[in-house]
């Protein structure tokens, strides 16, 4: 029985990247130790779907299968190892990917190891807010917009003035824009803010982007505008309608939105 389990071959060590970019190849590794086994065959699969074949004793020893949603771009094996590179699909998903090295016959013995990779493209920078002015005069009504990053999955946003997060209302959706390469979106969203009469002082304006995954991924940036007020920040949403003046505001945040996304010239 020792002498069996001193010739048992098995896999060392397995390399499956925790995230992967859709716009660029993952590599994935497998490494294995035969002992005094003879190997058949190297296999990598995705979920239960076999993307990746190596069998030594076959011409040509590499098979590639490419499955719905993946692109199996090419391998290298040696003696102890079996390397894969993917193209994962741009969709932000989770799946396993399980390498599995058998013996020769007559027994056929496998080792499997199983590990999941998410697709995920992260922000490279912090949200942008548009639209805040150093001062604010009482009964100035000011509209503010919030700009993250391309990622993928696409960034929730939150707004908080003087930490106290913002409830959106139900124009002020966060908006998100045409898909760029590997899938990835940028979203932003609107804040507006009406400031009554009352003693100067000050705002802290917060916008966080929050990239949905597990654990988050917060980005987040923020500014400060001088006011005539430090009244708690949910009595400066405004409840009221739409005039000619916010209806400017958000033709210029509109436009300064598309500059940042799009460098649309204005």
């Amino acid at each position: 029985m020792r002498r069996a389990l001193a010739s048992a071959h098995k896999i060392t060590q397995l390399k499956v990247p925790l995230y992967a970019d859709p716009r660029r190849a993952a590599e994935l590794s497998c490494h294995f130790q035969m002992d005094e086994q003879r190997l058949h065959s190297v296999k990598w699969y995705r979920d239960m779907h076999e993307i990746f074949r190596y069998n030594p004793s076959q011409k040509p020893p590499i098979r590639l299968f490419n499955v719905t949603g993946i692109m199996v771009q090419g391998g290298e094996c040696q003696v102890d190892s079996c390397m894969v590179r993917v193209m994962p699909p741009p969709v932000a998903a989770r799946a396993a990917y399980s390498c599995e090295v058998s013996t020769e016959g007559p027994k056929f013995q496998i080792a499997r190891q199983t590990k999941h990779m998410t697709v995920v493209a992260m922000p490279d920078r912090d949200p942008i807010i548009i639209g805040a002015p150093k001062l604010v005069k009482p009964g100035e009504q000011i509209l503010l917009n919030c700009t993250s990053d391309y990622s993928l999955p696409p960034s929730d946003i939150n707004w908080y003035i003087d930490n106290e997060l913002q409830k959106p209302e139900p124009w002020h959706r966060t908006e998100l824009s045409i898909a760029q390469e590997g899938g990835l979106r940028a979203s932003w969203r609107v804040l507006r803010v009406a400031v009554p009469p009352a003693e100067s002082g000050a705002l802290r304006v917060r916008c966080e982007a929050i990239l949905p995954v597990e654990p988050p991924v917060i980005r987040e940036t923020s500014t400060v505008v001088t006011l005539f007020s430090r009244t708690q920040l949910s009595k400066y949403v405004s409840n009221g309608g739409i005039n000619k003046k916010y209806q400017l505001n958000l033709t210029v945040v509109v436009l300064l939105t598309l500059k940042v996304l799009f460098g649309v010239s204005l």
